[in-house]
C-alpha cells in the first residue's frame, strides 16, 4: 500500500478483478522483445488508475504499457502508464502495484472511461 498508508485517490475506485498484461519498459531499450511482460490481475480500477497483483516487482517510476483484454481476448485496449507505489500483498509472495494511466490517445482513454462506467453502473 501507499507509503503509511495515506489516502490520495481522487477517483472512485471500483472493484474489478481482471488478467491484464504489463509490459515494463527498460529505459534505452530498442526494441519491444527486450521489455518483460507480466501477467497481472486488477483488483480496483478507476478513471485514471488501477491497482493490480502483480508476481513480479514492478518498482515505482517504471513506464508501463497496459493491455487490457476486450471482446473475449479477441482484442485489447492499450494503454500507457506509470507505477506510483509497490507493496507486499497479503499472500506474502505477490506484489500490489498502483498505477497511473497517463493520457497515450484520447480515444484509448474514452474507451477506458467507458469501461470503467459501466463498472459503475453494476
Amino acid at each position: 500500500m501507499p507509503a503509511q498508508g495515506i489516502e490520495r485517490r481522487r477517483f472512485a475506485r471500483y472493484d474489478v478483478v481482471q488478467a491484464i498484461y504489463i509490459e515494463v519498459v527498460t529505459p534505452g531499450s530498442r526494441r519491444e522483445t527486450e521489455n518483460p511482460i507480466i501477467r497481472c490481475e486488477t483488483v480496483d480500477i478507476s478513471m485514471h488508475g488501477l491497482r493490480i497483483t502483480s508476481p513480479e516487482r514492478i518498482e515505482p517510476g517504471a513506464s508501463l504499457n497496459i493491455a487490457v483484454p476486450q471482446d473475449g481476448w479477441v482484442e485489447n485496449l492499450e494503454l500507457h502508464g506509470i507505477a506510483r507505489w509497490l507493496g507486499e500483498a497479503d499472500d506474502g509472495i505477490n506484489f500490489w502495484v498502483g498505477l497511473e494511466l497517463l493520457d497515450t490517445s484520447r480515444d484509448n482513454m474514452e474507451k477506458w472511461f467507458v469501461i470503467v462506467s459501466k463498472m459503475k453502473e453494476s
